[in-house]
């Protein structure tokens, strides 16, 4: 095949084409067969001139994107936010990237890693409009007594529409030892990060009465996805005098600011990580940084700033 062709064969086709050469004797004296130099002509040559420099320079770009490993991290985070926050599809944002002058990632591309990302047992496939995406919510079977239903969750949660509207989750370490309790507020971004020893629901419950007590007077409402170690939920509803609902099963995406967040902590603490290794002061250092992090939802204000501009309009 042509794309195998050395610099050298190269610049020895140009050099028989110049004195004239068939097309069988440049094959013959560079060593493949004369298809080869049929198409290596047909592919590289410009207004029926071939020039080997130009040729291997084109040839060697093909190769890169032949070999293509995807987009930086930082498209791929972009990527993810879109999906997980805003159920674009794949070629919505390929487009969007275009247009905002981006770099260029294919729609198939983006697939692909929605499906490499499915079979490590992400949920990126769970926020497609077909698939295993979907709008209709599903019936909860779990144990959690007296669960409220994010459907009656007040619209002005809904809408973004004040500070004070809390989602919550847990990001786990390896193997379900340790766990980062993660917060953050609808509106402002504003997170908190605790480290815990475990994922009991005592300490989870616990622990969120401890990070949020001292705002209580600025709270709403809470809401979390349906995991056991929020059994809790009434003790921390009535230590905090708040309202706390459940998203549905399997929609991660009522849940778009926290499930990003825990995307933003693992920048700093990647899958695999062992927490033994992470300190409760590191936790807290990350927490800084992404309260002090200009968000591009936020108009590149930080959840800091925007906290600071509303509060007066909450109290």
């Amino acid at each position: 095949m042509s794309r195998n062709l050395t610099i050298t064969q190269r610049s020895q086709i140009q050099v028989m084409l110049d004195h004239g050469y068939s097309k069988s004797a440049i094959a013959d004296y560079i060593g493949c067969h004369r298809s080869s130099v049929y198409r290596e002509l047909e592919k590289f040559s410009t207004d029926g001139k071939y020039c080997y420099q130009a040729a291997q320079e084109q040839a060697s770009r093909n190769m890169a994107r032949h070999h293509y490993k995807g987009p930086p991290d930082k498209i791929v985070q972009l990527i993810e936010a879109r999906i997980i926050n805003d159920q674009w599809s794949p070629e919505q944002i390929s487009n969007w990237l275009k247009k905002h002058g981006y770099a260029h990632v294919s729609h198939t591309w983006i697939y692909q890693h929605i499906h490499a990302d499915k079979e490590q047992g992400g949920e990126l496939s769970n926020h497609l409009r077909r698939g295993s995406y979907s709008k209709e919510p599903r019936e909860y079977r779990g144990k959690i007594a007296n669960r409220v239903s994010i459907a009656e969750r007040p619209a002005e949660v809904n809408a973004r529409a004040r500070l004070g509207d809390y989602e919550i989750d847990l990001i786990v370490g390896p193997k379900n030892k340790g766990a980062i309790l993660s917060i953050i507020d609808r509106v402002s971004r504003q997170c908190f990060l605790e480290k815990l020893t475990g994922k009991t629901a005592s300490e989870v419950a616990t622990s969120v009465i401890t990070v949020l007590l001292p705002y209580k007077s600025f709270i709403f409402t809470i809401t979390s996805d349906n995991g056991t170690e929020f059994t809790y939920h009434e003790e921390i509803a009535k230590a905090l005098s708040i309202q706390y609902y459940f998203a549905n099963p399997y929609a991660s995406y009522e849940r778009g600011s926290i499930e990003n967040l825990n995307g933003l902590v693992r920048q700093y603490i990647p899958k695999g990580t062992d927490f033994n290794l992470i300190s409760p002061e590191e936790v807290k250092v990350i927490e800084e940084k992404l309260n002090n992090r200009p968000r591009k939802v936020l108009g590149y204000w930080t959840p800091n700033e925007v906290l600071g501009q509303n509060t007066m309009k909450v109290a």
